[in-house]
């Protein structure tokens, strides 16, 4: 249930913010409500996206605020009050979409309603999160061909790419798209030869 939850918002909120956009270009006549100040009530959704990853950063990087948040007896005014406090500068199109979540005592659902947007954006401008696990730190002559063939694995015009280190690996790199996961590390080799032993 929680699961399509998130989807519906996630989908909603971009679906809602990108045909405003594409009404604002196109020249389509918008409602008196909705033309009020088009400059502050039409952020894009890249606005958005980076509106909901603060949000969701500031949640999980404090367990006092995660616990606060996934407490169902804490009421959700204080919840919402508490984000308008730390974030001021919201849109209007951010606060309007908090208010609903407040109303539906849906609040704890923020930081995985940005992972969903998040991932609606990225096929949206046709772009790829990769996760690169690496043993020791990439040498900067490989950066551009590694792009290149990141993009051509993935067929995605940007790729996004977060590197990590493990030097428990050995040597190799682990890489994860998609629900893909390619490990060509040392690490697994000497698993995989000392299961055959």
């Amino acid at each position: 249930m929680s699961k399509k939850l998130v989807t519906t918002y996630s989908k909603s909120l971009f679906q809602n913010v990108n045909s405003l956009q594409l009404a604002k270009k196109s020249g389509v006549e918008v409602s008196p409500v909705t033309s009020i100040d088009m400059k502050t009530f039409l952020p894009t959704v890249y606005i958005i996206g980076e509106e909901l990853i603060l949000i969701r950063s500031t949640l999980m990087s404090s367990k006092k605020l995660k616990d606060f948040f996934n407490n169902p007896t804490y009421a959700e005014q204080k919840k919402l009050d508490l984000l308008f406090s730390i974030f001021p500068g919201l849109t209007v199109t951010m606060k309007s979409f908090l208010k609903i979540l407040k109303e539906r005592s849906h609040l704890s659902l923020l930081p995985e309603i940005c992972d969903e947007y998040t991932s609606i954006l990225l096929k949206f401008k046709n772009s790829t999160q990769v996760k690169l696990v690496v043993a020791t730190a990439l040498q900067e002559s490989y950066g551009t061909s590694l792009l290149k063939t990141l993009k051509e694995l993935t067929s995605s015009k940007e790729v996004i790419l977060n590197v990590s280190y493990d030097p428990k690996l050995l040597g190799g790199l682990i890489l994860e798209y998609n629900s893909t996961s390619i490990d060509a590390s040392i690490l697994r080799e000497f698993s995989l030869f000392f299961n055959e032993v």
